[in-house]
């Protein structure tokens, strides 16, 4: 499972899970577009990354 954690426009801090780094990229877009800040993806190992770092880490393929 993929943990999808952010700080929202009122400063409160939010988790969401994830079943899929599919679903933990979509829904960091979505926070993003919210105006969440300090987005980072925990992967099912432990690892916690950036948003953008986590979306390079999935190495999609945009053509």
């Amino acid at each position: 499972m993929f943990t999808v954690k952010g700080i929202d426009p009122f400063g409160r801090s939010m988790t969401f899970a994830c079943g899929t780094d599919e679903q933990a990229m979509e829904k960091t877009w979505e926070l993003q577009r919210r105006g969440f800040r300090d987005i980072v993806v925990v992967d099912p190992a432990g690892r916690e990354l950036g948003a953008s770092a986590f979306e390079r880490s999935l190495d999609i393929d945009w053509d």
